[in-house]
């Protein structure tokens, strides 16, 4: 114990002791002072290397990148809101709104961009979302929208309690 005591306390004063190599030497204070940084700001020098802080996604959206589709088949999932169901005829249809505000009609069967609708209830819609993942193929994920998600959530809290 008392050893262990005696390291602690005498291994700062070796620390002091140790020289700082001459080429690293003011290297750093006088490489800020050069790019014109204040004390206490980062920067990167990538030295070659990819900056991982830098955006890969920078520049690309998958909107611009995408054809020109007229109507819902060129609008995406994730674009669309669900904004009511109606039951006529024996089938369900949904009433969806796009990012441009104008509404879409749609039913089982019909196509949007990444995918095309799969079941729907009089709560909810369910679309079968195809992805594309560059190793593994293609996938498909289901994804569910509901009228009221705040209930939903509410209701599913009030399950797990």
């Amino acid at each position: 114990m008392k050893i262990l005591l005696a390291l602690a306390l005498l291994f700062p004063l070796f620390l002091s002791g140790q020289e700082i190599p001459q080429d690293t030497q003011g290297t750093a204070g006088d490489e800020t002072a050069e790019m014109g940084v204040m004390p206490g700001e980062f920067v990167y020098n990538p030295e070659g290397r990819r900056d991982p802080f830098w955006n890969l996604l920078q520049g690309k959206s998958v909107k611009e990148n995408r054809e020109a589709i007229e109507g819902i088949a060129g609008l995406m999932i994730d674009e669309l809101e669900l904004e009511g169901i109606v039951f006529a005829q024996g089938t369900f249809k949904a009433l969806l709104k796009g990012p441009d505000t104008r509404p879409y009609i749609v039913g089982i069967g019909d196509k949007v961009y990444d995918g095309e609708v799969v079941a729907m209830d009089k709560n909810s819609v369910s679309f079968k979302k195809s992805l594309t993942v560059a190793l593994a193929g293609q996938k498909d994920r289901v994804i569910i929208k509901t009228l009221n998600p705040e209930e939903e959530e509410m209701k599913e809290n009030e399950k797990n309690d």
